[in-house]
């Protein structure tokens, strides 16, 4: 009952075959309206071209992101998690943010984190729990200039702010939101666009395939350019 409500009072929902994302013109595809099972899509998830081990989180989301409309005509979200020092610890010393790609099955949102050890995909709840110490986040929302702006500045958040005392900091966005730069921009009425650009694609591939040494000599041009199709 609890998670049931949890979920109501997060995220706004349509019943339909797509799932509307707070503050954006966006629409997550709800999998169970296409014949699709999230399990499926999850086992799919490419580790092998993408170094899950080495790669920025936000490159892989663009990517996976990226996979699920290129080869199911899914369009997916994103849920960013900014840490305070009472989050982090989680993963590296240098983490202020994570990032992972969103679906929806059955007019609820799932997280795909696999790169991490998750046997499949987790509830936005389960997934911010994981990464934040137990919880206590607080969303983001339009018009939050002063939390917004901290996404610009590439640090942790402070855990007491006007809005009161927060272990994390989370906003869900479309699929085409890169970075917490992008995602600030996007709330401050910045022309970015929701959807996945292709340009943006192969940068992030460059970066998630291969090694720094290797990008240096120019590795992964080829590949991928043959990954966006060109």
């Amino acid at each position: 009952m609890k998670t049931t409500l949890l979920t109501a009072l997060l995220f706004s929902t349509t019943l339909s075959a797509s799932v509307s994302i707070p503050d954006y013109n966006w629409q997550v595809t709800d999998l169970a309206e296409a014949g699709l099972k999230k399990e499926e899509l999850f086992s799919r998830m490419d580790r092998k071209f993408i170094k899950v081990g080495s790669s920025i989180c936000a490159n892989r989301a663009l990517m996976w992101l990226n996979d699920f409309k290129t080869s199911n005509n899914v369009d997916g979200a994103k849920i960013f998690l900014f840490y305070t020092n009472k989050s982090h610890g989680i993963g590296l010393k240098t983490w202020w943010y994570h990032v992972a790609p969103i679906v929806a099955e059955n007019n609820e949102l799932f997280v795909m984190d696999a790169g991490f050890n998750f046997p499949g995909p987790v509830t936005p709840k389960t997934w911010m729990d994981n990464f934040s110490r137990g919880g206590n986040c607080k969303e983001i929302k339009a018009g939050e200039d002063d939390l917004i702006e901290l996404m610009h500045q590439g640090q942790q958040f402070p855990t007491n702010t006007r809005y009161g005392e927060y272990n994390c900091y989370y906003k869900i966005v479309p699929a085409g939101l890169w970075f917490p730069q992008t995602v600030a921009a996007s709330l401050t009425g910045g022309n970015i666009p929701n959807e996945i650009q292709n340009d943006e694609v192969y940068a992030a591939c460059l970066e998630a395939v291969t090694s720094p040494i290797g990008r240096r000599f120019g590795a992964g041009k080829k590949s991928c350019r043959k990954y966006i199709g060109q």
